[in-house]
């Protein structure tokens, strides 16, 4: 960043210094996230897509995903990077959440281009195409496997890992709440005390499952790249049965739309620039229909980026509630000015 701040060269490499941010990020909640990984392909569907088209269009697709760009949904870094027919870049569960709705047109103004999930590309989509190769699945069983392999034979947890299976453990064992505990009065109820665990990456979640599962703790999972009756299924899971205590999901996913007042207690695993991502997701659980007192647990690591991202947090808060009042959905709480970049660099 300083190489780029001397030259006066921030803004021409603003998607850059971003990746730059998100490892920074990622690294403060578990070190395998900067390893980074690309799915090999998101289904046959595409693949068989993207044979349909030229090599020439192929090979300008991959060219878009491996230069450095935003999310065109989340102006973040995307996660499971994808390319639109279109040309434009997504998230996976980003767009995914999009096109399994009625929302299939593509988020980018002026382009107006239907999206379907046959036909948005990975990086390992388009490269099978290049090279000829015809046998995606043992291709995609093998990455999955590996990878899989990589991450279970490591004994490293992180402490943001480690502090989330305290708080679960400490919430697990309380006793259930009953009615002399609630706002509104139901004798003939005693509810388990729930939590909600919210992540930005879906690659986190990854990493907590393991964990939740070897400390026997159950839970369901709700991320971005589910279909919408894994998604309500998971939900109703969660809301109904009282031996499913936990629900983690994506912050992308679960910041807008959904009641979880079945959930008392939110953790935050990360951080993102608008604050207002964040209130919308832990309303999930403080809403009308919520009887108990919310608890709110963020989890940042001392002396690292998180600090400044905090601080920066509460500078767009103000800001935006000063120019705009009430309205939070303004674009400045989301991207960050060179300024907020030197603040989070130390320059």
């Amino acid at each position: 960043f300083q190489e780029y701040a001397a030259a006066g060269t921030v803004k021409q490499n603003y998607a850059n210094i971003l990746l730059l941010l998100l490892r920074l990020r990622q690294a403060c909640d578990h070190p395998l996230l900067v390893k980074g990984h690309q799915s090999v392909f998101k289904g046959d569907g595409s693949i068989e897509m993207a044979k349909q088209l030229s090599k020439e269009r192929v090979i300008d697709l991959l060219a878009r995903l491996e230069v450095s760009a935003l999310c065109a949904v989340c102006r973040d870094t995307p996660e499971d990077a994808v390319v639109a027919m279109c040309g434009h870049i997504f998230c996976y569960q980003c767009i995914y959440e999009r096109i399994t709705t009625d929302e299939n047109m593509c988020p980018v103004p002026n382009c107006r281009n239907t999206l379907s999930t046959e036909s948005v590309f990975s990086s390992g989509t388009l490269k099978i195409c290049i090279s000829g190769k015809t046998s995606t699945h043992a291709i995609a069983s093998s990455s999955a496997d590996d990878e899989l392999s990589s991450i279970s034979q490591s004994s490293y947890i992180s402490s943001k890992i480690q502090a989330t299976v305290d708080i679960l453990n400490s919430i697990i064992n309380m006793h259930a709440l009953t009615d002399s505990d609630t706002i509104e009065s139901n004798p003939n109820r005693v509810s388990p005390v729930k939590a909600i665990v919210f992540s930005q990456w879906t690659g986190m979640l990854d990493l907590l499952e393991f964990s939740l599962n070897s400390n026997l703790i159950q839970y369901r999972r709700l991320d971005g790249t589910m279909s919408l009756n894994s998604r309500d299924k998971a939900v109703k899971d969660f809301n109904i049965d009282p031996e499913v205590r936990v629900m983690i999901m994506s912050l992308k996913a679960g910041n807008l739309g959904l009641n979880m007042v079945a959930a008392c207690h939110v953790i935050l695993l990360d951080l993102w620039w608008n604050p207002y991502a964040e209130d919308q997701a832990i309303d999930r659980a403080h809403r009308i229909g919520q009887t108990r007192p919310v608890t709110v647990s963020r989890l940042t690591i001392t002396d690292t980026v998180e600090d400044r991202i905090l601080s920066l947090q509460e500078e767009k808060r103000a800001m935006v509630n000063s120019a705009f009042g009430e309205d939070k959905s303004s674009a400045h709480a989301t991207r960050l000015t060179v300024d907020d970049l030197r603040y989070l660099f130390r320059i």
